[in-house]
């Protein structure tokens, strides 16, 4: 595109006020959308909340470097948070996939014509205003026009303007077969109007949802196991593995729960924000010790996070800094700030390498104070599975 495009008037209500483009996780900001066009208006983290709120997964790299290690901090990925949203809002949800992309492309052509918004899943790394160096085929966004003259495709996201994307690009995001979790083109369908909250058993049963991830999984990279087992294994290689490699796993960690659509310390910000909106729904002490609880679960995220991007000389600081700052920019959306976004995405190699080179005269030092860290968010953690468990 030789230039900034105009936004075309949006299907529906979906117009860039506060709260109707942008948002904190692309799952759950995507859904209120879907749901202001129908007239259903829900805060962004009820749903979360209402979906099961938080956990921990921990998937190991793959061989031969398919794909980077990462880990998640929410209860379950897609569709089985979405679904177990759709079921708590009394929504019978269907997912739509296809290996056909002239398919998928009719099919989002008259869900627009209809005036309906589509939700669609893609791998953000072929969305140009990403710059994601990784494959990630998860990402819910809300594809609210087509130019077909110029070859635009018009998106909502987490960024608080609309996205131009060409239409290419979108057809190759939604048809990835790169790992993790090809998209393969799916979207989402319901009766979105018949959306409504559930009663105070609906709430506590959501919660007890998120209490089951914490606490019951048997599988060793799931939950509170899972949670320690990826903490003993990063302390571990921070103190043997080679720098750049140990410098690279403390930046997808620091990603992966800063910034990849969390809205901080491993979605637990999100969901406090929860746990404070569902007050009506499920006031009393054991309510009122689960707000203690996951404020003590975030300071130990944030104490967590201060070692992922760690003060080991002055390449360190200024990668934390080229970090935040490149976020900052990205999120925005703006075209400028996507330019400057760009420059800093370029020095973020040279950066890594260069506060790899710094790592060495700090190894025990910040494998002690990891291990530490992640005991003290393990404390915080049960205690907070063991409060969800009593509301």
């Amino acid at each position: 595109m030789s230039g900034p495009l105009p936004a075309p008037r949006p299907v529906g209500p979906l117009v860039a006020d506060h709260g109707e483009y942008g948002g904190e996780h692309c799952e759950t900001s995507s859904l209120r959308k879907q749901l202001l066009v129908h007239g259903v208006d829900l805060s962004e983290p009820l749903l979360f909340g209402l979906g099961g709120g938080i956990g921990f997964w921990y998937q190991p790299s793959a061989p031969g470097g398919l794909f980077r290690s990462m880990t998640s901090t929410r209860n379950g990925p897609f569709p089985v948070f979405i679904t177990r949203l759709a079921r708590a809002l009394g929504l019978v949800l269907t997912v739509h996939r296809t290996d056909a992309p002239d398919q998928a492309l009719d099919e989002l052509r008259r869900e627009l014509a209809a005036g309906r918004p589509v939700i669609c899943y893609v791998d953000l790394f072929h969305l140009p205003y990403f710059q994601a160096s990784r494959h990630f085929g998860g990402h819910a966004v809300v594809v609210y026009a087509l130019d077909e003259e110029t070859g635009t495709a018009w998106i909502s996201d987490r960024c608080p303007r609309p996205m131009p994307v060409p239409l290419d690009a979108l057809a190759t995001a939604r048809g990835s077969t790169h790992q993790p979790f090809p998209p393969a083109h799916a979207r989402l369908s319901a009766d979105w109007s018949t959306a409504r909250l559930p009663d105070a058993d609906g709430f506590r049963g959501a919660v007890r949802a998120c209490h089951a991830a914490l606490v019951g999984s048997t599988l060793p990279n799931e939950g509170l196991a899972g949670l320690e087992a990826f903490g003993a294994e990063l302390t571990r290689e921070i103190r043997t593995a080679p720098a750049e490699r140990v410098m690279d796993r403390l930046t997808a960690a620091h990603i992966d729960f800063e910034f990849a659509g969390t809205g901080g310390s491993g979605f637990r910000n999100l969901y406090r924000a929860f746990l404070a909106e569902a007050d009506p729904w499920l006031s009393g002490d054991a309510h009122t010790a689960a707000l203690t609880a996951v404020d003590r679960s975030r300071a130990a995220w944030e104490c967590l996070d201060e070692l992922l991007l760690p003060d080991t000389g002055e390449a360190g600081k200024e990668l934390r800094h080229t970090y935040q700052d490149r976020e900052d920019a990205l999120r925005s959306g703006e075209p400028d700030r996507l330019e400057h976004a760009a420059g800093l995405t370029a020095r973020l190699p040279d950066l890594r390498a260069a506060a790899a080179g710094e790592l060495d005269a700090h190894r025990d030092r910040l494998a002690e104070h990891t291990a530490a860290a992640f005991r003290r968010l393990l404390r915080a953690e049960r205690a907070l599975a063991d409060a969800l468990g009593r509301i």
